[in-house]
């Protein structure tokens, strides 16, 4: 087993005006079910867009690759169960390119001017030792 780790920290006040500008860079960034979720949030809004945004790039950081051609941050969703623990889900495309992950694991934090995120992926190895990733 091998482990990789991304951290992120996001100007809330960042998202806020990219929010106001236009509703594209939420549509290109975030999937639907996440505006949904941070427009329930009202005056946090934004800070759980930030969060959001963080662990987005908290994961791709962990993958190896940070946002590129192949990793936008609208692969990347962030979901919460019914305690409110974020947990991440990878669109088809990055599950197919990542076929060695094992487990996502995801922890988000914010403030008035800040938000946080910290991920860890845990990917499998094969039988000689060497892990299986494919960044190609």
């Amino acid at each position: 087993m091998r482990i990789a780790c991304g951290a992120d920290i996001v100007e809330n006040k960042r998202i806020s005006d990219a929010v106001s500008r236009s509703d594209r860079f939420l549509e290109k960034n975030f999937t639907p079910g996440e505006i949904k979720y941070c427009r329930s949030k009202k005056t946090l809004m934004n800070q759980s867009l930030a969060a959001r945004f963080a662990a987005k790039e908290a994961v791709s950081k962990a993958l190896g690759t940070g946002f590129c051609a192949t990793v936008q941050p609208i692969h990347i969703e962030v979901i919460n169960d019914e305690k409110g623990k974020p947990h991440i889900l990878l669109n088809e495309q990055l599950k197919a390119r990542f076929p060695d992950i094992m487990d996502i694991s995801v922890s988000l934090s914010h403030c008035k001017e800040y938000s946080v995120a910290y991920a860890v992926i845990t990917f499998k190895e094969e039988q000689d030792g060497s892990h299986i990733l494919s960044y190609g």
